[in-house]
């Protein structure tokens, strides 16, 4: 639907983009329009859709997820990314993510219900804005 919330997912674990993917689906008011394994992926698929929020792993070959954020924020400084790790939202994995931009660091193995609150915060933070 063209009101929902749009959506791209970044792991290069295909098990996890699966999970995250299916707890997205059952989000009212939003919708996954890309997923990408790594952070060149993420970038090429940002450039694409347009994504409304980016949920992005720190840690993936080829292009690490802080890399692929500084790139991200360098073409469009306003782009809304959380970055996820199997490490937790602490140390210096997570303060570099914050430093650069993330607006949230999740931990793996996902919680639907903080993904949800994090969609649905974005989704009021949309309406707000008026777009």
């Amino acid at each position: 639907m063209a009101d929902n919330l749009k959506l791209l997912i970044v792991d290069d674990s295909k098990v996890a983009l699966a999970q995250l993917r299916a707890i997205i689906d059952d989000i009212d008011g939003a919708e996954v329009v890309e997923s990408a394994e790594n952070g060149v992926g993420a970038i090429q698929a940002a450039s694409a859709h347009s994504p409304d929020l980016i949920l992005m792993d720190i840690v993936m070959p080829e292009m690490d997820g802080l890399s692929a954020l500084r790139l991200l924020h360098a073409k469009n400084p306003g782009a809304r990314v959380a970055m996820v790790s199997s490490l937790g939202g602490s140390g210096s994995h997570a303060e570099e993510a914050f430093r650069l931009g993330a607006i949230q660091v999740i931990g793996k193995p996902y919680d639907p219900e903080q993904i949800g609150a994090l969609v649905a915060s974005e989704i009021s933070l949309r309406k707000k804005a008026g777009a």
